[in-house]
């Protein structure tokens, strides 16, 4: 019985190791953002703190006033990059997301053609030995005729 070979092996095995490396890069990109929204959570609470302590100084000491003003300027300076940063690494993140799809898919349909290939094989292997079992029939069949000839 022959084998089957799939000629478009290497492609295929290509196309698994695209997948795993681009599911690695999604994975890091994934860990950037989640870092980048702990962040800005983080910088959110500093700017909270600011304002609360901008609000107490405006109460009790007006002398630190200035002071904290700035501060909390500064703080929602940070939290304007923080945000910025964050929205840069869901664009990236995003464009990862859409070549893990591209990857798997590219992947699937390898692997689609390779199951449609091997059944399209087997079919012909059985086609090849019904042949063979109808023809080794008929000579059976014949010799048989031939033997009650012959008697």
């Amino acid at each position: 019985m022959a084998r089957f070979l799939f000629r478009l092996e290497a492609s295929l095995r290509l196309a698994e190791q695209v997948l795993e490396t681009v599911q690695l890069k999604f994975a890091q990109e994934v860990q950037r953002w989640q870092g980048s929204v702990k962040a800005c959570a983080l910088q959110e609470e500093r700017l909270h703190e600011a304002q609360e302590g901008q609000r107490d100084a405006g109460r009790h000491r007006p002398e630190a006033l200035g002071s904290w003003q700035i501060f909390a300027l500064d703080q929602q300076r940070r939290l304007r990059q923080c945000d910025l940063a964050r929205h840069e690494q869901e664009v990236i993140m995003e464009q990862a997301r859409h070549d893990l799809g591209e990857a798997h898919r590219e992947l699937e349909k390898f692997r689609r053609l390779k199951e449609k290939q091997f059944k399209a094989f087997a079919w012909a292997e059985l086609q090849k030995e019904q042949k063979i079992s109808d023809e080794t029939g008929q000579i059976l069949h014949w010799r048989q005729q031939k033997q009650s000839l012959q008697d």
